[in-house]
């Protein structure tokens, strides 16, 4: 696990991240955790494997080409490389 030390932090934002943290019941620390950690998301790695599943099960007949849902998702697929 990394430490990381912000400088510099306007008040107004250590005040708001204060309240946010106070108002779940948790640490500043735990709450700055879970800001940090929402803001990066899931690794693209699992999102891709998680495509390729719906990919599998969503897959149309042999010669049919996929329309809809199955259309989108293959182009989300092919855009997040």
């Amino acid at each position: 696990m990394a430490d990381i030390k912000v400088r510099n932090l306007d008040d107004r934002v250590a005040d708001a991240l204060k309240a946010r943290a106070r108002a779940k019941g948790v640490s500043l620390e735990q709450e700055v955790r879970g800001i940090l950690a929402d803001a990066v998301g899931p690794d693209r790695r699992d999102v891709y494997k998680d495509l390729l599943k719906i990919r599998e099960m969503t897959r149309p007949p042999s010669g049919k080409k996929p329309t809809g849902g199955v259309a989108i998702l293959r182009q989300l697929r092919d855009e997040m490389g």
